[in-house]
């Protein structure tokens, strides 16, 4: 026999629990299938014993081994990665998948969509269109680059309101082929599962012509800011994104987070974590690519202190977590920073 070797072990509700993470399968287990589990893993089995059976039944034993592959990240992504997979493998003809998708969504409609609620009474200049226009996509893609050496240089309030509308704002409002449908999703200018668009902007202001500095969040809906607190926070930024000096000299930095309820409420499967760091990319990279086009430029990071961030932020919801920082400003368009360069000189 073989123990399975996609196990992991915890204390849940009371009970000791096995989790058969790639087949996403639970058991709670008494004390003599846990010893009988031990057992074979320490290839002390002298007998068999009826308790095998149940435990061949459960996936928890093989009778050959069980291969995991190569992998060469720790076991808590290897974890995170089987137990995301594979989630459905039945096949279904289109009347079937379209029945069974809305006899889920009829389901899940029984439950409110949580709401973010906003008290943002900051008003922001309507988005330029202009600044955009002109823009040649192209272009875009060819300017669109990391930038590491920025010059502490002011942006413009419409540059920065021009920026969040079109990288993050519910641009398009309803669309005509869903009317006479309960629309609950945001209508922003990249894709989400489920429409939900679980994520939000908080926005690190240090160099915007006519904004104090100081940390705020966007209201998607409404296109207004929210001031969550005043101060020059440059160094601290550095410091929250382990010491990462590229954010020196930056106007803004934007803190995207993610409101994991909005999404488990429609996908409580844990392959929706998955698609809230999908979603991450969509936002991060239309972001990337308006502050080109608005001639601006950008370094990104994954890098930080999550928990440190989210006492930053103010953050007060227990399912709102830090997932991706961009740093926007002028800068010399130079892929190492001087320091680096330096150094390597």
């Amino acid at each position: 026999m073989h123990i399975n070797p996609n196990l992991f072990f915890l204390f849940k509700d009371g009970d000791f629990v096995v989790w058969d993470y790639q087949n996403h399968q639970q058991f709670a287990l008494e004390d003599a299938y846990f010893e009988r589990l031990k057992l074979w893993s320490q290839g002390k089995v002298t007998q068999p014993s009826p308790i095998d059976e149940e435990l061949l039944g459960a996936n928890l034993l093989s009778t050959i081994p069980i291969s995991q592959g190569e992998w060469g990240w720790d076991l808590l992504s290897h974890i995170f990665h089987k137990g995301t997979s594979d989630i459905s493998e039945n096949i279904l003809t289109a009347e079937q998948w379209t029945e069974s998708y809305l006899d889920y969504c009829a389901m899940i409609a029984k439950n409110p969509l949580p709401i973010v609620l906003s008290n943002a009474n900051i008003e922001l200049p309507t988005a330029d269109v202009s600044l955009l226009k002109t823009t040649d996509l192209i272009d875009v893609f060819y300017k669109r680059k990391t930038c590491r050496s920025f010059h502490s240089e002011l942006i413009t309030l419409s540059q920065l309101s021009t920026l969040l509308y079109f990288s993050f704002g519910n641009i398009h409002k309803e669309w005509p082929d869903l009317d006479g449908l309960q629309q609950l999703g945001i209508r922003k200018a990249f894709p989400s599962g489920g429409g939900l668009h679980p994520e939000e902007v908080y926005i690190v202001v240090l160099r915007v012509e006519g904004l104090e500095a100081g940390v705020y969040h966007y209201d998607c809906i409404n296109h207004r800011l929210r001031l969550v607190k005043t101060g020059f926070f440059e160094q601290k930024v550095v410091e929250l994104v382990c010491s990462q000096y590229f954010a020196e000299g930056i106007a803004v930095g934007l803190f995207l987070t993610s409101k994991f309820e909005k999404s488990w409420w429609k996908y409580p499967h844990s392959r929706g974590y998955r698609v809230c760091l999908l979603d991450m990319g969509h936002a991060s990279q239309t972001c990337l690519l308006t502050a080109s086009g608005l001639g601006l430029h950008t370094w990104v990071s994954g890098a930080f202190s999550d928990s440190n961030i989210r006492t930053f932020l103010e953050l007060e919801s227990e399912t709102e977590f830090p997932l991706f920082f961009i740093g926007i400003g002028h800068g010399d368009n130079d892929s190492l920073n001087p320091k680096i360069r330096k150094a390597l000189e």
